[in-house]
């Protein structure tokens, strides 16, 4: 009873603050602080970046639920690339600073277990008074710790173990051990937790692991690689190694099914149609709408403290028949209600028993003359492929897929690397003005034109004392070695040059502006972290007055 009425107390201190909420939201409004009249604003932050898989899946089902008078915002925590404590800080930084110079926003929703985290640690400082619902959130009990709040809901990504690893079992029932694929990301410890769980559940079983971040990828695919009929194969996570690779959704999935001489089974789609057998899986755009249900709920005037954790995501059996015929698997093996992905009926299907004694006749003839040939080829193309993968594999550490520049991480490490060299130079801060109109208005494929034709442009001004990085988003930063104004000023007219020529986004051409903030060393700041804050404050300092223009933060 206590406990009741503790949460009732809470309950009303939390409605009498989104009152007093509220009525300071409809005084700014009166005076002309706030956003457009009628429009409620929500904040999306994701715990990676837009090009990790799950995440545009997940935008998609939350603008599916949101209203057409809500506007909504995004913020990338890019964690898959960037897991250093500066770069943790610089988000921060870079937040803060953000939500003091916008509207306030009505309501938060956050992707994945970096994100809900984040928002636990700082929902005093940046998110006070204002509900937070998650979606895709591994880690169950830190879930429930955080329903607890009344300001806090969401959905979990309850990967479905119990009926993939039953269904798994009864295809292979010769199977000894159930070996997961696992990392040490955050996401990754949520999930080792639950999958060990299971072990209570499937005791004729012995559960092991491949930790990818204890392993190099030569060790992940020997491992792999020597697994057979006694093991059960499961993806769950492998975004990294121990060697410092950081792979997106779809290399690491490639990396082990193309690895693997025994099918893998997954639970999350992302993997779907990149060489897994299949299992039941997470829908990520269901879970996204219904965490934008949940915030649409509340802003049609939900009680959001009644708004209940929701601990069971949609799911449905997914195989991909191409993994199927290469491990001789049928159709009628597979669960009810299941769905195929490249599934197209084909005359070997139709004919398939002939065909199987004619490919035997044939394979037995061709295998007697070929067997030598094959194996000199394969040694060769496979000492090939190592070498291809680790150059692509090292790239993709260090340079944005999208725009080809430098990425956040290596302009953390250049930045670093200046400092403790004593030297001093510039850091240029800019992003483009009005971007998010552009992706709303024309669509995600000519946001990311724009983002490429503008890094090509600034791109081919670089020098021996001027380079470029793409931070996230829209955002870029460049460094010049000089802290002389004048040297400064020629290269920031240089930049507002390459955006006077239009960009042509169909057959239209759109004249596009950037807002720019630049900081010196040591003068404004003597550290990483606030060197950044400084060009930030500078390049925010420019919107608050008009954009289209660049400002030293020396001089504000």
């Amino acid at each position: 009873m206590a406990m009741i009425e503790k949460r009732i107390g809470l309950k009303r201190i939390f409605q009498a603050v989104g009152c007093i909420a509220c009525l300071v939201l409809a005084l700014a409004a009166t005076s002309g602080v706030s956003a457009d009249a009628g429009n409620r604003r929500v904040l999306f932050i994701s715990s990676y970046s837009y090009a990790w898989e799950t995440v545009p899946e997940q935008i998609k089902g939350i603008q599916e639920a949101l209203s057409e008078n809500v506007d909504l915002e995004y913020k990338f925590m890019d964690t898959k690339n960037s897991t250093s404590e500066e770069s943790a800080q610089l988000f921060y930084q870079s937040l803060k600073q953000y939500l003091q110079e916008v509207p306030a926003f009505d309501a938060l929703i956050v992707g994945d277990d970096a994100a809900l985290q984040f928002a636990m640690a700082y929902q005093e400082e940046l998110f006070h008074g204002i509900p937070i619902a998650f979606e895709g959130v591994n880690d169950i009990s830190t879930a429930r710790q955080a329903g607890q709040n009344p300001l806090i809901t969401g959905v979990v990504e309850s990967l479905s173990y119990q009926n993939t690893i039953t269904f798994a079992s009864k295809l292979y029932p010769e199977a000894k051990r159930i070996v997961a694929v696992l990392d040490d990301t955050l996401t990754g410890e949520g999930e080792r937790k639950e999958f060990y769980e299971y072990n209570k559940v499937f005791d004729h079983l012995e559960f092991r692991e491949l930790n990818a971040s204890e392993m190099t990828k030569e060790e992940l695919v020997s491992a792999l690689s020597s697994l057979n009929n006694e093991s059960i194969l499961l993806y769950i996570m492998c975004s990294e190694d121990s060697e410092g690779n950081n792979y997106m959704g779809s290399e690491g999935i490639r990396l082990v099914s193309s690895s693997a001489k025994i099918p893998t089974f997954s639970m999350v789609s992302i993997g779907m149609g990149h060489g897994f057998l299949g299992g039941e899986m997470v829908s990520q755009r269901q879970m996204g709408k219904i965490a934008g249900q949940m915030v649409q709920d509340y802003l049609d005037g939900a009680d959001f403290a009644e708004i209940d954790v929701e601990l069971d995501t949609p799911k449905t059996f997914l195989f991909d028949e191409n993994v199927m015929k290469r491990f001789g698997i049928s159709e009628s093996q597979l669960p009810e209600g299941r769905e195929l992905i490249n599934h197209t009926p084909t005359f070997v299907e139709k004919n398939i028993a002939m065909i199987r004694i004619s490919a035997v006749v044939i394979a037995l003839l061709l295998v007697i003359l070929c067997v030598l040939l094959a194996d000199n080829l394969r040694k060769r193309h496979l000492g090939q492929a190592l070498e291809n993968a680790k150059f692509s594999l090292s790239r993709a550490a260090r340079v944005d897929n999208l725009t080809g520049l430098s990425n956040r991480s290596v302009f953390m490490e250049s930045l670093r690397k200046k400092i403790d060299s004593g030297r001093e130079f510039a850091l240029v801060l800019y992003n483009i003005d009005h971007f998010k109109e552009i992706n709303d208005t024309l669509g995600h494929s000519s946001g990311d034109i724009v983002l490429k034709e503008m890094a090509l442009r600034v791109k081919n001004l670089a020098d021996a004392r001027f380079s470029i990085y793409r931070l996230a988003g829209d955002e870029f930063t460049v460094l010049i070695d000089d802290t002389d104004r004048e040297v400064i000023v020629d290269y920031l007219k240089k930049i507002q040059k390459v955006f006077h020529e239009p960009v042509l986004l169909g057959e239209k051409e759109y004249y596009i502006h950037a807002s720019i903030g630049v900081a010196l060393y040591p003068s404004d700041a003597k550290n990483q972290t606030d060197l950044v804050a400084a060009a930030d404050k500078a390049m925010y300092d420019v919107k608050s007055n008009g954009r289209n223009a660049y400002a030293f933060y020396g001089e504000l």
